[in-house]
């Protein structure tokens, strides 16, 4: 069994179902977990997003992490959590083909505040040996507006076309291919926010 199969953290679940219930009670809509739901999840976003109190974004970005995490890890390959008690703003989605992290409760956080929140962890961190190439790949999409990068949509996309030039780096390599496991995340971990892309 590969180690990104490991039981989901009992918080994710309750806190993902959480955010369904939500959704379901101001919408009249179900969400499945599937990436075809960001919409749904952003357009409710946008209901609760126009200058919310902290309690209002407190309340919310754990529900609203937790479930943007889940369609990421049940729609990619390779995807654990790593989420250690109540310290929200250490917990992430760790990719174990490549390296890759990022905290689905920060993406959250910032959505919900439409700026960058550096204490979350939000943005993507990947290995200094991949930026130029993502950089590249990055330089040749559209450019995004402002308030389409705070969205959970915007921010899927991005993610799918990472992976896709991590992953084609990676079998670049010799074989056997490289297999990121949840140690070598967390000797990075003291260096959070080193590769992380904007």
């Amino acid at each position: 069994m590969l180690e990104a199969e490991a039981a989901i953290p009992p918080q994710i679940t309750d806190w993902a179902e959480t955010c369904r219930g939500f959704v379901k009670d101001s919408l009249a809509l179900e969400l499945d977990y599937t990436p075809e739901t960001l919409p749904i999840l952003d357009h409710y976003l946008r209901t609760k997003a126009d200058q919310p109190s902290d309690e209002v974004r407190d309340l919310l970005t754990p529900p609203l992490g937790a479930y943007f995490g889940e369609v990421v890890r049940r729609s990619m390959q390779g995807v654990r959590w790593h989420a250690p008690g109540d310290a929200y703003e250490s917990y992430r989605l760790e990719f174990e083909g490549f390296f890759l992290h990022f905290n689905p409760l920060g993406v959250a956080a910032e959505a919900l505040a439409g700026s960058d929140l550096e204490e979350f962890g939000a943005h993507f961190s990947i290995l200094d040996e991949s930026r130029s190439a993502v950089e590249d790949a990055l330089a040749r999409n559209d450019a995004v507006a402002t308030e389409d990068y705070y969205s959970f949509t915007m921010r899927f996309e991005t993610l799918e076309l990472l992976a896709s030039v991590l992953l084609a780096l990676e079998t670049q390599h010799a074989e056997p291919p490289r297999r990121f496991g949840r140690d070598v995340y967390r000797a990075a971990s003291g260096e959070f926010n080193k590769g992380a892309l904007s």
